[in-house]
């Protein structure tokens, strides 16, 4: 694998393709042929190479840690003690299961519903979402206050499907599962046979799984936002009191709640009596224990990865073990970890320079938004109201996270974890009945950027403003194509299918005119059919309707990065603006969408990939590369590309939305 190849390099291109034909291999091939996917990955990307030099920069901090006097509760302290812990396998080992044998015991002292109900109870408080999960958001309905959301849950597979489709791969993922079942439950408790448990925990699931929504429904805001009073609640789940549960997590301050699927808390609430109390014995131990399997006794790590890892996701080996107690602990202590991130990686100047280019990008939009055709003035005021709305947070936050509530000692691994659980629940348990705060989503060392609907924001952390994505040594082409393309969809993600569901407060509320919004469907709908063409591995196509919003927000982020291109090459003093970095054999436009190919480049486990088909919003990488250019015709001119090319759509194939 590679990870200094600077964007446009020689040896990244396949000259053999034609661009017109296959635009993603020509600007990846020799990139794609030169970077299998390592054994410790399911795929290896632009996105890995990022995270790979991220981590190499924390991995050096952390070292340098362990022998440093670092002063209590700094960031230094907490991650390198924290550190320290899950890299000291031995008393990992040593100590077993003994961090959570007290809640072991309660299960399997369990005799009725009612003992389970106390267990979760219990649980909640320390992050477990076991049947289902709670969290503290914006109220969807009113942005300035929090309410509180249940979401389905209960699953060991990755999405309800997987426990209905008939296809040899899916048959044989149900058998793996249930094998890793049977495993787990023995690694609790060698001296028994666990077969019998494991398939009863599979009926169990099965049923759950029944009555669960699918990915593309989860999708859809107006399928999941809904609210219900507690004594509402409580009537459609007597056979297990949620209402009751979510009395008592949150010591009385809620009486109404977010449910994404009702249908789901009823058909548990229901089958729980009707399990027998062996089963829901084996089903919690494997929930508790699987979920805290990487932090837990070698042979529990291992038994987890054999099939999460191996048999879903098509590793054929575990990552090193000091990356995954990174990514424990910037789980754990998210932004103490990017405190040290951002010290070291992250300038005043790069900062400025991203926030220009955001500010071009929204400007970008503005202008589209005034010019569309399809739009009435109603919503297009409200449209530019929203716009001018956004929140754009860029590099890190002003404010770090206070983690004074929180001990964190190089003595246990996953009590780490579950402390650092318990805190994040006490802490968004403590803003209930208070006024909204706006914070970051994600930590600012993360190689990810977002568009949240509830609080109309967008947020580029420093991670991912690093190279490939982001370079200040590179000219704006080079980095238009690929961060800005990166900037353009996550404004665009506010102007969705889902998105634009969602006024400039964060209120989700109708600001469309029927006419303007079958209009936007329509549009949509090409783009459906368009994805939904795509065939990935032999009989597995994309799902059009579950990508559509990445699609939308592809698709508009190439163009408003393309148009904020413009000016910038436009508002240069001189042709540094335009002037060829790294390969100057191309035009600025044809740099830009070199870029943002490169972005793209990936190479992937054929397991991994059908795993993300089935579950991921997102399009498979050569798709978000060639099926987005496929409607970009400043694409076409910049390469000379005739309307019968394949990655040409013309007239009514042709797709502009934003």
């Amino acid at each position: 694998m590679t990870l200094d190849t600077p964007p446009l390099h020689p040896s990244n291109f396949d000259h053999s393709v034609d661009p017109g034909t296959d635009f993603y291999r020509f600007a990846n091939g020799g990139w794609i042929d030169a970077n299998p996917v390592p054994p410790a990955y399911s795929r290896w990307a632009a996105f890995n190479e990022v995270h790979e030099r991220n981590e190499t920069i924390l991995h050096s901090i952390l070292d340098d840690a362990l022998d440093a006097q670092a002063e209590p509760g700094s960031p230094l302290q907490m991650v390198g003690d924290f550190y320290a812990a899950g890299m000291d396998t031995d008393s990992i080992n040593v100590s077993g299961l003994a961090p959570i044998q007290s809640w072991l015991d309660q299960i399997a002292v369990a005799r009725s519903v009612s003992d389970i109900h106390d267990l979760s109870t219990k649980l909640a408080t320390w992050g477990f979402g076991g049947l289902f999960s709670m969290g503290v958001q914006a109220d969807y309905a009113d942005p300035d206050a929090y309410l509180l959301y249940l979401s389905q849950g209960g699953l060991g597979l990755p999405e309800r499907d997987y426990y209905f489709k008939t296809d040899d791969r899916s048959v044989e993922l149900r058998t793996g599962y249930v094998d890793y079942l049977t495993a787990m439950l023995t690694n609790i408790d060698p001296d028994i046979d666990h077969s019998d448990d494991a398939a009863a925990i599979m009926e169990f699931e099965t049923a759950l799984a029944e009555a669960s929504l699918t990915a593309t429904e989860l999708r859809d805001f107006d399928n999941v936002l809904n609210t219900f009073a507690l004594d509402e609640v409580a009537a459609v789940t007597r056979g297990f009191d949620v209402a009751e549960l979510v009395r008592r997590h949150t010591d009385g301050l809620v009486d109404t709640v977010s449910i994404d699927n009702l249908a789901f808390f009823e058909t548990m609430a229901k089958l729980l009596p009707a399990t027998p109390m062996k089963t829901l014995r084996a089903y919690m131990r494997v929930r508790v224990v699987g979920s805290l399997a990487p932090y837990l006794p070698e042979r529990f790590d291992t038994t987890s990865f054999e099939f999460y890892g191996k048999t879903l996701g098509g590793q054929k080996e575990q990552k090193d073990r000091w990356k995954r107690v990174l990514a424990a602990a910037a789980g754990s202590v998210r932004d103490q970890v990017s405190r040290l991130f951002v010290e070291v990686a992250f300038s005043p100047e790069a900062k400025a320079r991203c926030d220009l280019m955001v500010r071009r990008l929204i400007k970008a939009m503005e202008t589209s938004i005034r010019e569309l055709d399809w739009m009435d003035d109603d919503a297009r005021t409200e449209a530019l109201t929203k716009l001018a709305g956004f929140d754009a947070k860029i590099g890190y936050p002003d404010e770090w996270r206070d983690y004074s509530g929180l001990t964190v000692t190089g003595e246990s691994y996953v009590g780490n974890v579950l402390e650092a659980r318990r805190f994040e629940v006490a802490r968004k348990l403590a803003k209930l009945g208070t006024h909204v705060e706006s914070e970051w989503a994600i930590g600012a060392h993360q190689v990810n950027a977002y568009y949240h609907p509830l609080h109309n924001e967008i947020a580029f952390p420093s991670g991912i403003l690093q190279p490939p994505f982001f370079n200040p040594d590179m000219d704006d082409a080079v980095n238009y194509g690929s961060i800005g393309a990166v900037i353009g969809h996550e404004i665009t993600h506010g102007f969705d299918d889902q998105g634009s569901k969602f006024d400039a407060t964060g209120e989700l509320r109708n600001w469309w005119s029927d006419e303007d919004r079958v209009r936007f469907e329509e549009r949509a709908d090409q783009l459906v059919d368009q994805y939904d063409s795509y065939e990935v591995l032999d009989g597995l196509t994309v799902n059009g309707r579950l990508t559509l919003g990445e699609n939308i927000a592809d698709l508009g982020g190439l163009s408003l990065a393309y148009a904020a291109l413009q000016v910038a090459l436009d508002e240069a003093d001189d042709a540094e603006a335009g002037k060829p970095a790294g390969n100057s054999e191309f035009t600025p436009e044809q740099r830009f969408f070199l870029a943002f190919a490169t972005v793209w480049r990936n190479t992937m486990t054929d397991e991994h990939l059908r795993l993300r088909v089935t579950t991921d919003p997102h399009s498979p990488a050569d798709l978000r590369c060639n099926g987005t250019l496929a409607n970009v015709p400043a694409f076409a001119k910049a390469f000379g590309l005739g309307e019968d090319s394949p990655l040409v759509n013309t007239g009514d194939n042709l797709v502009k939305i934003w």
